[in-house]
């Protein structure tokens, strides 16, 4: 009897899918579009999202083509995110947001809110995955696990008749849109604000990656061949002596746990299967390259790059094969060495050239993407709300703010160390300001992020400088210390804990962290902040982003929350300074985030920066 009314408005919920206008199947560069139109009422964007089908094909290749293709993935930190290039929003031809980079500021966005839980989501729904390694890809099905062999023929093992290896799957994700409109809590009214989405696809090289061990290098060693060896199988067989690369529990010249042909696979224990971690198939075209022996004195050997094969088998020795026990062999439909008496040593077997193109035969590498819908969340607000809102609107009163970024690019040229990038913002309520600085090598390549990935490259340290005043208040440092060893791992150690091999100052973790909560990203981690190098031991110059993350640098305008900084007509610059051997030029990527704001009234739609 006690109990107060409750004033609480009952609002209905449905949801529905709103098709591409344009198309059912895209590619690089193309164009997807989907209007929401006015009869869709009241929409709830934040937790609406874009659902498709990818396949990893290129739509020109030949059946034959694909299947002398090896097996690759999407960015596995952002998954379907790396797809999309720009991500423009508009009403009624007036232009609301136009977001940029879209798949740098996804890969700020996924790795600064990473954590367990968010991650393994994002593996079932999103297309990313934990690593490159072929039993996270979720683009392809697996080798089948076999039973080891004592002896290897040329029909044992993962065949093409046997039909038995990986092949590509066109796989259904579900993808969280970032921006203003698709993050705002509050429901978009598009009986008044009538929206076009439009998605520009992102080139292929830009967001496919090599399937492959852990650190994303294309190629994996093999065994010596001693020479000498006699006509037939032997002259077309190369064992790959780093077992833990495919998920052996096993260094790379122990045995170790070598599995038995006596004893069949356990139901559960594929995974820990070689072959079920294998990246390479029959069928596939592979490059072969050695250092020096027999193999270099084949009729089709490339100095510098080695002769070209197609695999025919593909299985794992058991106990009784000596010294290969454990290990992969891969035989080829033709022979790598004529058995003459000279070893040949250094060998390695690649998935594609030594630029990272595809080998002959192999066509192109590209994505597909099919049946893109938008899937939007609808609020059914009861009539005197709407009768509220249509009066508001008809007084010009109905505004909403919205949290959305610009793109503002800096070019700093190959051996500048001390840079002065001006960043014109003209913007009343920026949040914070996040500075991407990517290398402008290699861009376009499957075996590394370069394009979409901010990178180290060997900076020192930086600082803005905004309305004439330098902030913060001291250079922030970002030289970093290496550390040795503590204890001492085998070679072939895919993913080594102390990986990073640097400890980068807490004032820069400090400054990114805020930087990141102004621009409402809810941080969870700092973690991706590497100077990803080359060498996992110590820090090396190297400019190639093969490890997923992101690397930036970054100011926060906003002194709490709720609040941010106008900075019309006022001045804004960053000074990033380089080490003298950071020679590779770069393309800074400034992010202002903003609040906007759009207003509508019986004129139309109007948005004020």
């Amino acid at each position: 009897m006690f109990r107060p009314k409750s004033d609480a408005v009952q609002i209905g919920y449905d949801s529905f899918k709103v098709v591409a206008k344009n198309g059912t199947n895209f590619t690089e560069d193309g164009i997807v579009r989907f209007e929401l139109t006015r009869n869709m009422g009241m929409l709830d964007l934040a937790n609406s999202y874009l659902e498709c089908e990818i396949e990893l094909q290129h739509p020109t290749n030949n059946a034959a083509q694909n299947a002398a293709m090896g097996m690759y993935c999407l960015e596995p930190d952002i998954g379907g995110q790396s797809l999309i290039s720009e991500l423009n929003i508009r009403s009624s031809g007036r232009q609301i947001e136009q977001l940029r980079h879209y798949a740098d500021y996804a890969k700020i966005h996924y790795n600064a809110t990473k954590t367990e839980g968010v991650m393994n989501k994002r593996t079932r729904l999103e297309g990313c995955a934990n690593s490159f390694l072929p039993r996270d890809n979720p683009f392809y099905t697996k080798n089948q696990p076999i039973n080891p062999v004592a002896a290897s023929t040329l029909a044992n093992g993962l065949t093409i008749a046997s039909n038995n290896y990986y092949k590509p799957v066109r796989r259904k994700i579900a993808l969280p849109l970032l921006g203003g409109v698709f993050s705002s809590p509050r429901a978009m009214p598009v009986m008044a604000v009538p929206l076009e989405i439009e998605f520009i696809l992102q080139k292929h090289l830009r967001a496919l990656r090599f399937s492959s061990r852990g650190d994303n290098f294309f190629n994996v060693s093999a065994a010596d061949l001693a020479g000498g060896e006699g006509a037939g199988v032997a002259r077309q067989q190369l064992f790959l002596d780093q077992r833990s690369e495919f998920g052996n529990i096993g260094g790379g010249a122990a045995a170790s746990l070598v599995p038995s042909s006596a004893v069949a696979i356990t139901e559960g224990e594929e995974p820990l299967n070689s072959l079920y971690n294998c990246w390479f198939r029959p069928g596939q075209v592979v490059r072969i390259f050695a250092a020096a022996g027999r193999i270099t004195a084949q009729a089709d050997f490339v100095a510098g790059s080695g002769i070209v094969r197609t695999i025919g088998s593909v299985k794992v020795m058991d106990e009784n094969a000596g010294a290969n026990a454990g290990r992969i062999c891969i035989t080829f439909t033709a022979e790598i060495t004529d058995g003459g008496a000279v070893a040949s040593t250094g060998i390695t077997v690649n998935q594609a050239t030594i630029t990272g193109a595809p080998l002959a035969g192999q066509g192109q590498y590209g994505y597909q993407i099919f049946n893109p819908r938008l899937v939007v969340q609808k609020v059914v607000p009861p009539p005197q709300v709407m009768q509220q809102m249509a009066g508001a609107i008809s007084k010009g009163g109905l505004n909403l703010d919205i949290m959305s970024w610009t793109a503002v690019d800096n070019a700093i040229p190959a051996g500048q160390t001390n840079s002065t990038n001006i960043i014109p913002i003209d913007l009343s309520r920026v949040k914070s300001i996040l500075s991407v600085p990517t290398s402008q090598v290699n861009t376009d390549f499957a075996f590394c992020a370069n394009a979409i990935q901010g990178q180290y490259l060997n900076a020192t340290s930086y600082q803005y400088q905004i309305d004439n005043k330098l902030i913060p208040d001291r250079v922030v440092n970002l030289q970093v210390e290496s550390f040795p060893n503590v204890v001492p791992v085998p070679v072939d150690e895919t993913k080594k804990p102390y990986r990073i091999g640097s400890f980068i100052s807490g004032f820069h973790r400090y400054e990114i962290e805020k930087a990141l909560r102004s621009a409402n990203i809810d941080i969870t981690n700092t973690q991706f902040l590497t100077n990803n190098p080359a060498n996992y031991n110590g820090i090396a110059n190297n400019f190639t982003a093969r490890e997923p993350g992101t690397w930036l640098v970054g100011r926060s305008m906003g002194a709490g929350v709720g609040s941010s900084k106008n900075l019309v007509g006022k001045s804004c610059m960053l000074y990033l300074n380089y080490n003298a051997n950071s020679n590779v030029g770069k393309l800074l990527k400034n992010f202002l985030v903003h609040v906007r704001s759009i207003q509508v009234g019986m004129d139309g739609v109007s948005v004020f920066y």
